[in-house]
Formats: structure tokens, sequence, C-alpha cells
């Protein structure tokens, strides 16, 4: 974007060429934004003259060039122009050099603006031709580029006034008021459409207020229609922008200056005095004002009349309204768009223009009403007569400053700074803020800061965002550079190490493959499954209608990786390890709050065959054997018990709670056929799932190991052969083999068989490990705890094999 540093000090009480440029070039990087380049502007205007049209052909133009007549004579003749159309007009000429006789028309390449064609037709009067007009044209400037992305988050800054307000702040000088600059009219406010008003014989209606902030019109009974001004042209050729013709030349001044883009409209061609924002109708035409067609989508924003839509909304014009020679009534249209809704049917119709680049930045909704008033002063500045409504009617809320609280002490402290007071309310109230100073209740002084909406729209919501106003100010050279002390503390690495323990096993001896889904509930895996979960927490804004619920078990998602890879193998054997949030009960009634939890869950699948429970139920010892877990003692250790309710995908005959030292750990159990045939598995398919307690596996609130001392005595086992009754559960015999006898140090089930036709019994293998802490134990002893064994467990229901 360019910027002419003569227009901004029109805003500031100082002349531009009284100031130290670099000065202002310094600190402005240092502040505000990064200025990109610095130009120097120098028209030299010697080889340049106005002439005026006195005859037309239809190859030929010929002109008469009073300020060179003494040189070259006062006729020429240049090529005809298409938009010459009337004699009495008057045009700028030029020659390459001093002593060239031949003229041509002056070009927007000559004053270095990228665009193509030749400069429009002048406001000049006959004394003009002397060279008298060359004191309109502004001649000498400072040119400023800025990069856009420098100011994106700045919607204020996309206009000469927001820059000379910074620059004003930066210098210490006057920012001019904003009276100085408007005629002030009455503003008749509606919510959604307008009525009538004796002065104003149009209504507006607004069929899209939440793309639409708000729309406000100015109705121009009549406007005279004259060509560019000399003045507003050399201004708008500075800063790369076409001039056209008297009235929209200050619709785009206007624009730069105030950055609140307008459209005018001939009047005469709304149909029905009727303007309508609304969504564009599926396949609409619209002929722009550059020629090209646009075939419309119900994506797109129009402002139409009542038979066809005149604009793409924040974009650009259409032809059938626009502004033309034969103009004598005008509308002038200052509107606010949303911003993303702009900038993707810019993008969609790849028609960007400078309106569109402004309205992509979320400008103030306030500024809509002003910008009328900014152009019926230019209006009268420019010599342009006019007459208007009496009112500015305004379709849509206007914005209320808001006012953010914030202490002293919060600024000094977030900054490491000791400020004064001035520090804070000075750079404040220079870029448009009003402070009031009280204290709180504590006593530290308190600032209740109104933010002007032309810094709320967007970039000043929050008390950090006061925080960098002042502290941009303040200037951030002063602040010393220290190196960042990295304070290092010990910490436990248990859990790292346990977890990476808990995750090699299972990869590698387990020969599982570790998963990682969202944290979230899929709610179409839970519909499948016909799941009704218990939910700790769920989005108030989810990133999609599938995942708003943040998951309590990790299992619907591992079923989701079954359904999904069951097709390509015939095992398949998951886990994942991660975080889920379960209800936080008080009392027995759930609060809103969620409880955060870690889960260790896997699953095993086989396509065509079923799974053994013990094989599962093995690899979960062992895993916790791993870890640390004593999986057998007298009174204490790992038990799997039948468990007195499951979650639905267990097969409650075929599962097993896991509890260590008396507190539940785990669950682990075959899955539920009914439930494993709704992942649309073949009917043969088994599996068996899973699930234990995270925190409790990586040594959070696991008792701290103590040495024991371990007797010097050997010990020695017992090995019992039982069949045993299925009724009869092992978890039952290993209790009661346990306390047989103070010899008795540990039991393990180490074998277990079963056959088809034994339809009501099994095979299970005990070996029971003795010791004694002062002797070594003779046979005698030894058979004594294998008679009493053998009579405990036939108690039980089992008989010893022969």
């Amino acid at each position: 974007m360019k910027l002419s540093l003569a227009w901004i000090f029109d805003h500031i009480d100082a002349n531009w060429q009284d100031q130290d440029i670099a000065h202002i070039f310094a600190r402005f990087n240092a502040v505000t934004a990064e200025i990109d380049h610095l130009h120097t502007i120098d028209f030299h205007m010697s080889n340049f003259a106005l002439c005026k049209v006195v005859d037309i052909t239809d190859n030929e133009c010929h002109v008469l060039v009073p300020e060179f007549s003494s040189e070259f004579g006062g006729k020429f003749v240049l090529q005809a122009r298409t938009d010459i159309k009337n004699i009495n007009t008057y045009f700028m000429v030029k020659r390459e050099s001093p002593e060239n006789k031949e003229f041509l028309w002056a070009s927007l390449a000559d004053f270095g603006v990228d665009k193509g064609g030749l400069l429009p037709a002048l406001d000049a009067t006959e004394q003009d031709l002397d060279g008298r007009w060359k004191k309109l044209f502004e001649q000498q400037d400072i040119v400023l580029e800025v990069d856009n992305k420098t100011i994106t988050h700045r919607p204020d800054m996309w206009g000469h006034r927001g820059f000379a307000r910074e620059i004003a702040a930066l210098l210490n000088l006057n920012l001019k008021p904003e009276s100085e600059f408007l005629v002030k009219r009455p503003v008749i406010n509606f919510e959604k459409i307008s009525q009538l008003t004796h002065s104003t014989p149009f209504v507006i209606e607004n069929k899209a207020p939440d793309i639409c902030k708000r729309f406000t019109g100015l109705y121009f009974s009549s406007v005279q229609n004259k060509p560019t001004n000399i003045f507003v042209m050399s201004r708008l050729l500075k800063v790369g922008s076409r001039p056209i013709n008297g009235i929209v030349d200050l619709t785009n001044y206007l624009m730069l200056d105030w950055s609140q883009p307008v459209h005018a409209y001939d009047a005469d061609k709304i149909a029905d005095k009727k303007i309508v924002i609304r969504m564009a109708y599926d396949k609409e035409k619209l002929l722009l004002l550059d020629g090209n067609e646009l075939t419309l989508t119900p994506e797109d924003l129009v402002v139409a009349d009542s038979k066809k839509p005149m604009c793409l909304a924040g974009i650009k014009g259409g032809v059938d309204d626009s502004i033309s020679e034969q103009t004598k009534t005008v509308f002038l249209e200052a509107a606010n768009w949303d911003a993303g809704v702009t900038r993707k049917t810019a993008l969609r119709h790849k028609t960007r223009t400078d309106a569109s680049s402004r309205f992509e930045k979320t400008l103030d909704q306030n500024q809509t009403t002003q910008a009328p008033m900014r152009f019926i002063k230019l209006l009268e500045q420019f010599g342009i007569s006019a007459t208007t409504a009496e009112e500015i009617i305004a379709v849509g809320p206007e914005v209320r400053e808001e006012i953010i609280e914030v202490t002293h002490d919060f600024l000094e402290k977030r900054l490491g700074l000791t400020l004064t007071e001035e520090q804070v309310i000075e750079p404040l109230t220079k870029i448009g803020f009003r402070v009031l100073k009280s204290f709180d209740s504590s006593g530290k002084i308190l600032y209740m800061i109104s933010v002007p909406s032309f810094r709320s729209s967007k970039d000043v919501k929050i008390k950090e965002d006061i925080l960098e106003e002042v502290v941009r100010f303040y200037g951030f050279e002063r602040i010393k550079l220290e190196l960042q002390k990295i304070e290092r503390r010990p910490f436990n690495l248990a859990p790292i190490m346990r977890l990476r323990k808990i995750k090699a096993y299972l990869a590698g001896a387990a020969r599982m493959t570790e998963q990682q889904n969202y944290a979230f509930f899929d709610e179409e895996i839970i519909a499948t499954l016909g799941l009704t979960p218990e939910t700790g927490a769920q989005l108030v804004n989810p990133i999609s209608e599938n995942y708003y619920r943040l998951a309590s078990s990790l299992v619907p998602g591992l079923c989701k990786n079954i359904r999904d890879n069951h097709m390509q193998h015939d095992g398949l054997a998951f886990f994942e390890f991660g975080r889920i949030w379960k209800p936080k009960l008080e009392n027995k009634t759930e609060t809103e709050q969620a409880q955060e939890l870690q889960q260790l869950s896997g699953i095993f699948f086989e396509k065509r065959k079923t799974i053994d429970f013990y094989i599962t139920k093995n690899i979960i010892s062992e895993l916790l054997r791993l870890l640390g877990f004593s999986v057998s003692g007298l009174t204490s250790g790992l038990l799997f018990k039948k468990p007195e309710h499951a979650n639905s995908w267990y097969n409650i005959y075929q599962t097993a709670d896991i509890f260590y030292n008396n507190q539940k750990i785990g669950t682990v159990g075959k899955v539920d056929l009914l439930f494993l045939r709704k992942l649309d598995v073949l009917p043969e398919s088994d599996a068996v799932i899973f699930e234990l307690d995270g925190d409790i596996l990586l040594g959070l609130g696991l008792a701290t190991k103590r040495y024991e001392q371990i007797s010097k005595f050997q010990e020695t086992y017992v090995d019992l052969s039982l069949m045993v009754p299925v009724a009869v559960t092992t978890q039952m015999l290993l209790e009661t083999l346990k306390t047989i006898d103070t010899l008795v140090k540990k039991v393990d089930l180490i074998d277990f068989f079963e056959k088809a036709e034994w339809a009501d019994i099994r095979s299970l293998t005990f070996r029971v490990w003795l010791a004694h802490d002062e002797k070594t134990l003779e046979k005698h002893e030894i058979d004594a705890v294998w008679q009493k064994a053998v009579a405990q467990v036939e108690k039980c229901g089992a008989q010893i094999r022969a």
C-alpha cells in the first residue's frame, strides 16, 4: 500500500516539509509497523501542458495548447480518443523533450502508475491553459510503501487518517479534529429495513444482517457531474490509483483518506427506488465495471434493486447503475461487510480490489456514517455543487465503545518495569483512547479505558492489548535485554520409563500395534455399536458434529480400528495408552467438572478362530510383573475376580476385574459376540478386551516397594494336578492354597487343560512354594503341607488327578 506524506499531514497541525523524514521513518518502524520504502516524488511538469479540444474527427483530435503556442504554434493534431465526445473539454498532453514538436496524450505510466491507460478529462477553465493549472497539481511529496501484511491487524490504518493519528502521536503533534473533515448530518437508524422520508425517497432492506453489519446511504437529489479535479488527480496518481471522473475520484479519495470504501450509484437507474442487500440467486449475472461478467452463486452477497444486482458487495460495482456523464443524481453507499465472506467471494471470482482488501480487515462499523459526511466535505472542498438529503439513512446497529479495566500493577508486572501514570495515560489518549483513573478495592490504581470503535473492531479486546499499546510507545529498545534464566529442577523419570517399558512389552512380546485415536468419541462408531457411554465433558464449540464429547474410554476407538482393518488381516492386536475424561462425582451427583485420567486399553481379535482368555490374562500378568507388581502373594498382590457389572462390550461370564492390594486396577474379558457382530465381522470371529488404570501402571498411587530380606534357606515346591468342576473358579483355589499353612509363600497356576468331552470339568495344575525362615524343610514337613492341600481342594470339589 502507498501513502502520501503530504496527504497524511492534511490531518496534522504541522507542515510535512518541516519534519525530519528519517526520524519519522525510524520511529514508525520501531513503534507501529514496518515501512518498506520511502520514495521522494518530484514531478517535473515542464514538458506537460493543458490542452483544449476544439475539433474531433474519426481519426484525429485537434487541440489548442496555448502554453507552448509561442514555440510551436497554437493548434496541434493528436490521435483520436474514444472517451472524447465533446469539444471544449480539457486534457493533459506531453512532449518527450523541450525540442520535440510532437505531442502525446498524458498517460498513467508518465506518473509511475502500473495500470495502463490515459489520463481522463480535467476540471479546468480557459484561464488554466496558460500554465497556472500546474499550481493545482501537487508535484512534490514523500510516498511511503507499506507491506499490507504488517498492518493486517490494524483496520484503522488502511487510510491516511489512521497513519496521521499514529504519526501525530509519535511526533507529539496535534491531530486535527474530525469535525474539520466532516459536514454533520443527522443519522436515522433502522434495524433491518428503512422507511421513506421526505428527502430520501429510497427504501433500504437488509436481508443478510449477519454479513452486512451496517449499511448507510445518502441521497443526492442533484450533483454537478464534473471531470477529474487536478489536485485530486495528482494525489491519486502518487498512490497508484487511477483517476476516472469527478464523482468517482472522490469516492476513491475518501476510501484512501478515511479507510472506508464507498460506492456511488446513479440514483435514477435504481429500479423502484429500493435497495436490497441479499444473497445472489444461483447463476445470476452481474457485469462489473471492469467489463468482467460474473455468474453468481448463492454464496455471493450483492447489493440489488428490485430487479437486478447492482454491486458485488464489498468488492466492485456493476455497469448498469454506475456513474456516467449523464448522471445527475447519486445514491452514496457506505457499508460494513463481513471480512470472511468478502475474502472468499473475491477469491472465488478472482476479483480482489482496494475495497475488498480493506473489508477483509474487519473495518469499524461506525465509520459508515462518517463516510457520507466526509464525502459532502470533499464536494465542497473541490467545488462540486450538490443537493443532499437532510439525513443519512443507516440500517444496522452502531457499535458502542468497549470498556477495558486494567490496573497499573498489572501493566508493571507484565512489563517488568516501573511505569509512571503519564506513561500509561498520555500515549493512549493520543491514539484516541479515553482513560479514566480510579482505584480498586485494595487501593491500587485502576484505569477504565474506553476503546474507540476503530480499534475495538479487531485488535484491542483484552487488557493484554492495552499493555501492548503502552509498551510500544514506552519503547521496546528501552527494555534491557536479559538472557532468559532456565531453572532446572529434578523430576521423577519413573513414569516416563514405565510407559516406555509398557509400550516395548506390548509391541514386542505381545506383538500388538499401538494406536493413537482422537481424544473425542467418534459419534459414528458410538451409534454403530449402540453405546451410551458416560460423558465427562463436551465442547461448547465442537470442531464437528462427529467430535464433541471427550472420550471416557479408549475401547470404542479401538473397536473402530478393528472394523477399519479386519478385512486385510485374519488376526489383529491393538493397544492405546491415552487420556480419558470421566464424570467427577461428588455426593453421588454428577458435577459439571470432568476428571482427567490415563488408561491403557487393548484388543485381541481373530477373524476365524477362538481366542484363549487365559493367554490374554497371562500377557497382562506378565506386564504387571515386569512393572514390579507382586503377581502372587498370601494376603495381597494381583487378584482376578468375577465382576459385579461390566461395560456392554464384555461377556459378563468370561470377564474378570483385576485387583491389586484390594484396589481395582482394570478389567479383562472376552467380547460379547452380539456386540462384536456390530463391527461387521465374520460370525466365527472372537476378541478379548482389556482396560487398565494408566495412572497406577505409571506408579502414581502405587506403594513404594520396600526391601524384604529373603531366606537363606532353599525354597521348595509341590505340584497339584487337579480335575476341577467349572463352577469352581481358579481364584477360589488359589486363595484356598495360599492359606493352608504358614510355610506356603506363594501359589502359581502353571498349567490348565480342557477337552470338549469334559462337559463340566477341566484340568488345572498349581505349584505351591514352601519355605522356612530358619531352617531347611524336611520331607515329613513337606508331605504334611501336601496332605493339607489335598484335603482343602477336595472340600472345594476338586479331585487329585491319578
